[in-house]
């Protein structure tokens, strides 16, 4: 086994006050809001998860491969996007060590963002955004932020790994969940995600072009969301099957 560390910087970072986690679940709500923060911000490449803990894949942007699972820096804020879908004991050692990462940056608070699946999604003209506090005092932040609670439900695959770690290893964090299609990509959830994160935590991502343009992102990520779909019947499989009611 290979002692390279799974989280690998090619920046070496100091403490930062948020992290951002986008992985691609329900609407792909993580990864569209993380891909499109990344861009708008123009945050830097700071580093990738290794190789090793990943599947055989490279991504290519302008003809460089790269690590489909990297690390973005701007300012006091760092995300980590994935761009594919990951087995579930990939990110229970994934998610392990970004967490472990997260308590050594000393991270104020680590927030995942995802999508709550609303058969009705059509019928919805602002997706509502919900949170849940891995302690008592996050989640008193998010009612001061004026973010509701997600009051009853189940999370599961990476958002339950997620909450779990941060309490093991006292590192403050959110799970986010914006209302959007369970079976398409859904930029318009991922915007009114962002929205909320600007007006919660003034992070300042315009998403004027991502409400724009969200027909183009929806066709440009059509095969992702079908990875993902099947990822995620995999992951549940595993986990045995929950009630439709939750996510």
């Amino acid at each position: 086994m290979s002692e390279e560390p799974l989280i690998v910087e090619t920046e070496k970072m100091g403490e930062t006050k948020y992290a951002l986690l986008g992985f691609p679940d329900t609407g792909l709500v993580g990864t569209i809001a993380l891909g499109y923060a990344i861009q708008t911000k123009k945050m830097r490449e700071v580093g990738y998860v290794a190789p090793r803990a990943l599947p055989p894949m490279l991504v290519i942007h302008s003809g460089e491969p790269k690590s489909p699972v990297r690390l973005y820096a701007n300012n006091d804020l760092v995300t980590l996007i994935s761009e594919i879908p990951l087995p579930l004991q990939t990110y229970k050692e994934l998610v392990s060590e970004m967490v472990k990462w997260a308590a050594q940056k000393k991270v104020q608070l680590l927030i995942s963002l995802t999508g709550i699946a609303v058969q009705d999604r059509l019928e919805v003209s602002k997706p509502q955004v919900f949170g849940i506090g891995g302690t008592a005092a996050v989640r008193d932040l998010l009612k001061s932020r004026s973010i509701p609670l997600l009051e009853e439900g189940f999370v599961t695959g990476a958002q339950a790994l997620i909450l779990n770690e941060c309490i093991e290893k006292s590192v403050p964090a959110a799970v986010l969940l914006a209302e959007s299609h369970p079976n398409f990509p859904d930029p318009a959830a991922a915007a009114s995600m962002l929205e909320l994160l600007n007006q919660a935590f003034g992070f300042n991502i315009d998403v004027k072009e991502l409400v724009e343009q969200a027909e183009k992102f929806r066709i440009r990520l059509r095969e992702l969301m079908q990875r993902t779909q099947q990822s995620m019947r995999n992951m549940k499989s595993q986990e045995g099957e929950l009630p439709a009611l939750y996510t």
